[in-house]
């Protein structure tokens, strides 16, 4: 396997992955850091102002979220937190075909004595391993937060890994999926675009089936079904489900992966507009 290839897809990577994992971290510290603000109680009294037909979209018993760890576990599904994650995937996905090609190195990288799976294979591990480090970052911030604020009630810092791991299978999974949709594309932001109106519709019929009471059977038409980071924090021992919903993600981001190096090796490299 050629080095040249790892090289670049750390050199190109690098930048997004220090800066999303440093915006990450120091804002689950600052999260931690503004709702020691809030008296004990504070916090159970607003979800409590949320109305009933809105509560199923919580996602989990208000009494588990009115908690000093059900406050922190908000991070895991926080806007922050998604956007900086979906934009590592989606941008490190698009970018492993469709990006080559859009800035006309494709061409050059193919004329390595590799083989065409190779070009998909390195950035796809820089990507997971990336993935990894942006899941951590937020649980970084929470313990720094914790060791640096005093903050009301009890806080156990090891069930938040739960929560992170999860965050690093969706990471992944959704990444594979837009190094899928990228391996047909030349242009990266078409890419962007399609993978980034798939994870919209998944969010929208995640909350569908949420808030809907026969709408259970949504569940299988989105990812997102697997994307429980608080429930997994609320049950730190139910390994079944822990492996339930990390494995299958990662199953699937390991699949939309062998799928775009799949697609990859048998299509044409268009010449770059």
């Amino acid at each position: 396997m050629n080095w040249a290839l790892w090289k670049k897809a750390v050199a190109d990577a690098w930048v997004q992955l220090v800066t999303s994992a440093l915006v990450l971290c120091l804002f689950c510290w600052l999260f931690v850091w503004l709702m020691s603000f809030l008296k004990i109680g504070a916090w159970g009294n607003l979800l409590g102002l949320v109305p009933d037909f809105f509560r199923p979209i919580m996602g989990a018993p208000l009494d588990q979220l009115a908690s000093p760890t059900g406050q922190l576990s908000f991070l895991y599904i926080h806007v922050i937190t998604l956007l900086v994650c979906v934009g590592w995937a989606i941008g490190r996905g698009s970018d492993i075909v469709a990006g080559e090609i859009a800035r006309g190195t494709m061409e050059h990288l193919l004329t390595l004595p590799v083989w065409r799976v190779t070009v998909i294979v390195a950035p796809a591990v820089v990507t997971m391993i990336g993935s990894a480090v942006l899941a951590l970052s937020v649980w970084a911030g929470i313990v720094l937060g914790l060791a640096t604020v005093e903050f009301h009630g009890p806080v156990a810092v090891l069930p938040f890994l739960s929560g992170s791991v999860n965050l690093f299978a969706m990471t992944f999974c959704l990444a594979g999926v837009a190094a899928f949709l990228s391996a047909f594309e030349h242009d990266r932001w078409r890419a962007i675009w399609r993978a980034g109106g798939f994870f919209v519709i998944s969010m929208i019929v995640k909350l569908v089936a949420r808030m809907w009471p026969d709408g259970q059977w949504l569940y299988w038409f989105t990812f997102l079904s697997l994307f429980e980071p608080q429930n997994l924090i609320f049950a730190p021992d139910d390994w079944a489900m822990f492996i339930r919903y990390n494995l299958a993600l990662a199953a699937m981001g390991l699949a939309a992966h062998a799928a775009a190096a799949l697609v990859f090796w048998y299509r044409d490299i268009p010449v770059p507009h």
